[in-house]
């Protein structure tokens, strides 16, 4: 069969087995999240964790018994989970968001200011540590971010490169990407442009590194840094802030207001920036 024919089946199996997991991994851990949340006295997220689950079962009935390919398709190869590679996301991840906020701060969009007790966007709650809250988002947002690159720049990137080249890949996964978040709070085509061009961003770290764990530390460390260093809200949903928050001010525009420092101008230019620096290095590799 043709590989392009081939494309809505592998998807749709693929679906299939996330649903099924996923359901199945809810009603087991349902029960123990529900507990966990009355021992803690707060909430505890199942969802990042089911979806994990979820995701990562359709991976593996896809790869063994829809494709018959190997891990390694995905960028999850042998030396693909080296703690160099991943360091290197981790590194481009801290120095993107970092980059951005700190172009914010010197042009007067973004200051910090004090709270006095942990809350979320404006709501009092428990007081906690920054060190148990930074801890806490990492639990949230490690499973959360490596979901996305299983679906995004995992399998449909893999399934989109066999069945039509790199660029296809490249710009479907990351149009995907871009409209998942549609669903999040004051997403709008602005914030859906950044998205996507974060989306491009981590192609190419999946690509040069060979190695899709480090396109997640990347996205993680994107992520974490927003909402445990900055106390600024990730992709339009905000996070407890015990001690202090940055804010926006000025332009949504160029700020991203309530979305966060990833939804304005200045965002869309450093990620912009990094695209055009990325491909003009991998096209110069490519020529030597």
């Amino acid at each position: 069969m043709n590989k392009a024919l081939r494309v809505p089946w592998r998807l749709l199996s693929f679906g299939v087995a996330w649903i099924l997991a996923q359901g199945i991994a809810e009603s087991v851990l349902g029960p123990l999240f529900g507990l966990l949340s009355r021992r803690v006295g707060e909430t505890v997220p199942m969802y990042p964790f089911t979806m994990l689950i979820g995701v990562a079962a359709a991976c593996y009935v896809a790869l063994r018994f829809v494709d018959d390919v190997p891990w390694s398709v995905m960028a999850l190869g042998e030396g693909a989970w080296q703690g160099k590679r991943m360091a290197i996301g981790v590194l481009l991840g801290t120095v993107a968001i970092l980059g951005t906020a700190g172009v914010l701060w010197a042009v007067g969009a973004l200051r910090m200011e004090s709270t006095p007790t942990a809350s979320i966007d404006g709501a009092m709650v428990v007081q906690d540590s920054w060190g148990g809250t930074a801890l806490r988002l990492l639990l949230l947002l490690g499973p959360a971010a490596l979901w996305e690159e299983l679906v995004f720049r995992g399998y449909l990137y893999a399934v989109a490169e066999e069945a039509a080249g790199l660029w296809v890949a490249r710009l479907s996964s990351s149009v995907a990407f871009g409209a998942v978040h549609l669903m999040n709070p004051g997403a709008n085509v602005r914030t859906t442009v950044v998205v996507m061009l974060a989306g491009l961003c981590l192609c190419l770290v999946r690509e040069r590194t060979e190695s899709l764990p480090a396109a997640w530390t990347a996205h993680l460390a994107w992520n974490w840094v927003m909402a445990a260093v900055l106390h600024v809200p990730v992709s339009g949903l905000p996070f407890a802030t015990p001690g202090y928050r940055a804010v926006p001010s000025g332009s949504e525009w160029i700020s991203g207001g309530a979305w966060g420092p990833e939804g304005g101008l200045v965002a869309m230019l450093v990620l912009g920036g990094s695209l055009a620096v990325g491909l003009r290095r991998r096209e110069s590799r490519a020529e030597t």
